[in-house]
């Protein structure tokens, strides 16, 4: 009996080169992964529905919530980023402020070392806000800071994410 060969010919590594430079998945017909929870890309400063108000809260509450959420949020990090691209940063950005600024943001920072903490809590909905900064961004003032931030809202009840969003928020410095 014959043994099993690879077959080798220049154009097959030629193939298999291409397919691990596209990633593989246009050659094999594959689809990126998707998130499994919502995911809001909200323009700069726009009110978060269901993230914003609550009862504000230390970093350090919850931590058994804010572990859990940053280990769904790990699950969920490669298909978000796919959609956190530099060009969908420059359009969450506010023509109000710095539109001119991010012409030139040409990259969002990997995400995997985000770290979260809690900001808030809807005690009635058993829900916990978390926040992450992405990064900081281009202003258009020595005063205003800006960052790209993430937000889980995690669902005490489910002990899951519920959903996220992804925003532009700032502060002007007095």
């Amino acid at each position: 009996m014959k043994a099993f060969q690879i077959p080798h010919s220049r154009f097959q590594i030629a193939l298999a080169a291409a397919a691990m430079c596209l990633g593989g998945c246009a050659l094999l017909g594959i689809t990126p992964p998707r998130p499994t929870v919502p995911v809001a890309l909200v323009p700069e400063m726009e009110p978060l529905p269901g993230f914003d108000g609550g009862e504000a809260c230390k970093p350090d509450d919850f931590a058994a919530d804010a572990a859990k959420a940053a280990a769904d949020w790990a699950a969920q990090r490669r298909a978000i980023a796919r959609l956190l691209t530099a060009a969908k940063a420059r359009e969450l950005s506010s023509a109000q402020w710095a539109k001119k600024q991010m012409e030139g943001y040409k990259r969002v920072p990997p995400l995997d070392k985000l770290v979260f903490r809690p900001v808030a809590v809807h005690k009635d909905a058993r829900r916990l806000v978390l926040e992450a900064t992405v990064d900081t961004l281009p202003t258009h003032s020595k005063l205003m800071t800006r960052w790209l931030k993430v937000y889980l809202l995690f669902d005490q009840e489910k002990q899951a994410l519920a959903r996220v969003a992804i925003t532009i928020r700032g502060e002007v410095q007095e």
